[in-house]
């Protein structure tokens, strides 16, 4: 039986990785406020380096609270802010979506591990953050029609019943079309 209100090790290294992650987020989106020029991408980073900023001062008064020691994250020596851009507002604001994407899978995964109150609602938080920063990220990209929209259907008339193991298996056999689960997880 563990005692009462130590840190689990699921908690321990999600918070660990966590911290690495966000000081890893702040360098790239300091260096990006430097270098984008569109208002909107700009703002949304000025939203996600708030977020980030946030989550490390949460995440190291955890660690004091812990007496549990900092990890070395990623600091200002580990970004040249002076450097010219690299990606165009484009690519930076696809990053940020993608970005939020794997941050917001990181952050359910280590709220489902995590057993403590504290440690519970503190992701329950970072998942709000990062979902935040997704939707705003998907909403821009839509609006500024550089998203990919997946492939429609046309609804089908009736519910068929697959009959034949071989329409799994016939992968050389006669050609079927690709149905909508294929393609909505391609």
């Amino acid at each position: 039986m563990q005692k009462k209100n130590r840190l689990t090790s699921p908690e321990i290294v999600n918070l660990w990785i966590h911290y690495i992650r966000e000081t890893l987020s702040v360098c790239v989106n300091k260096y990006m406020l430097h270098t984008i020029q569109d208002p909107e991408i700009h703002s949304l980073f000025q939203t996600a380096l708030h977020y980030s900023l946030k989550h490390i001062d949460a995440l190291k008064a955890l660690f004091k609270k812990e007496k549990f020691p900092i990890p070395e994250g990623f600091t200002e020596e580990d970004v040249n802010l002076e450097a010219p851009p690299l990606f165009t507002d484009v690519l930076c604001l696809k990053s940020l979506y993608m970005m939020s994407t794997h941050g917001h899978n990181e952050m359910s995964l280590s709220f489902t591990t995590s057993l403590r109150p504290d440690i519970v609602d503190f992701y329950y938080q970072c998942n709000l953050d990062a979902m935040e920063i997704y939707k705003k990220a998907k909403d821009l990209l839509v609006s500024k029609q550089l998203y990919q929209q997946p492939p429609t259907y046309i609804t089908p008339n009736k519910v068929e019943m697959i009959e034949h193991y071989n329409y799994v298996t016939d992968v050389f056999g006669k050609q079927r079309p690709i149905n909508t689960i294929e393609s909505g997880h391609a």
